[in-house]
């Protein structure tokens, strides 16, 4: 009788131990069983485009064709950019063009042209913070800033902005004061990477109204459907607008009836939209964790020392 019975228990025990193992494996009462929030919203993404952005605009070269056929000879070194490899018919000739004129270019992973104190060009702004911290001065050359893309923006356009990552960084006071003329008017470096959403109804030459503008440490979204009304102004399109810091998701996303209009890159994304054509008519970004200019315009590095000996 005894032995059955420590048989029986002997099972028993068995089962518990086999019901304790499973219970540890289940999720307890009320969590998800994907706990990671990216995780969880990708599960909600847009089936057709899960992780669609709008295509950067291709690489070109006019801006260096242009900058080469004004040289007055300052320009001897020109810091090679990844991108190039996007336009290889057009780097040929540019690399021509530049051994013609005894223009040598430098690796952009190597340092040994900044050691050696060289005054170089270059179109990739990513080169600033290595630059900054070796004692260079870096100089604007040709390209238009933030400022410009939206004073150049048509009359009776919309102009959205979503920031991923970091939108505040290069701003300084002048910068604030004169964005504040086209609509850019709750962003300040305090905003340090902070969420980001502006959409703003250019409805004449000078006149920038925000529809809506907001600066959030979480994740912000916004959506219009068409018709909808702000005040007298009516919408022309669906628009769908995201924005998430750094610390809050990092992503950009803008869509315009179902298109995605937004880079999903650091800085400000922009998106364009004409109402008397009904289409996007211009895709930005200005990696203004950095630089407040477009991502195609050319700098100068100058050693400080180099500035001295030159005043």
């Amino acid at each position: 009788m005894s032995e059955v019975w420590l048989k029986a228990a002997a099972a028993a025990l068995f089962l518990t131990w086999i019901s304790i193992l499973l219970a540890m494996r289940k999720p307890g009462p009320g969590l998800p069983a994907i706990l990671d929030p990216k995780k969880a919203f990708a599960s909600e993404e847009d089936s057709v485009e899960p992780e669609a952005v709008a295509a950067a605009p291709p690489y070109s070269f006019s801006k260096w064709e242009k900058l080469l056929g004004e040289e007055d000879g300052t320009c001897k070194f020109i810091c090679e950019n990844p991108r190039w490899e996007e336009a290889a018919e057009a780097y040929d000739v540019f690399a021509k063009s530049c051994e013609e004129k005894g223009i040598v270019f430098v690796g952009r992973e190597r340092s040994d042209w900044i050691s050696r104190r060289i005054t170089a060009h270059f179109d990739d702004c990513r080169l600033m913070p290595l630059l900054w911290a070796e004692n260079y001065h870096v100089h604007l050359v040709q390209g238009r800033s933030l400022f410009d893309l939206l004073r150049e923006a048509a009359p009776f356009s919309i102009i959205i902005i979503s920031v991923k990552d970091d939108g505040s960084q290069a701003l300084n006071h002048d910068w604030q004061e004169k964005l504040c003329e086209v609509g850019v008017r709750s962003l300040t470096r305090e905003h340090l990477r902070h969420s980001y959403i502006n959409i703003i109804w250019k409805k004449y030459h000078n006149t920038y109204i925000n529809l809506y503008e907001e600066c959030s440490v979480g994740p912000l979204a916004k959506r219009y459907d068409q018709g909808d009304f702000i005040n007298d102004f009516k919408f022309p399109m669906c628009l769908e607008v995201e924005s998430a810091g750094y610390h809050a998701g990092n992503y950009s996303r803008i869509r315009i009836d179902g298109r995605q209009c937004s880079q999903n890159l650091r800085g400000m994304n922009i998106a364009v939209f004409d109402m008397i054509d009904s289409k996007a008519e211009g895709i930005y970004r200005v990696d203004t964790f950095i630089t407040m200019y477009e991502d195609n315009a050319i700098y100068r590095a100058v050693p400080a020392e180099g500035e001295k000996n030159a005043s």
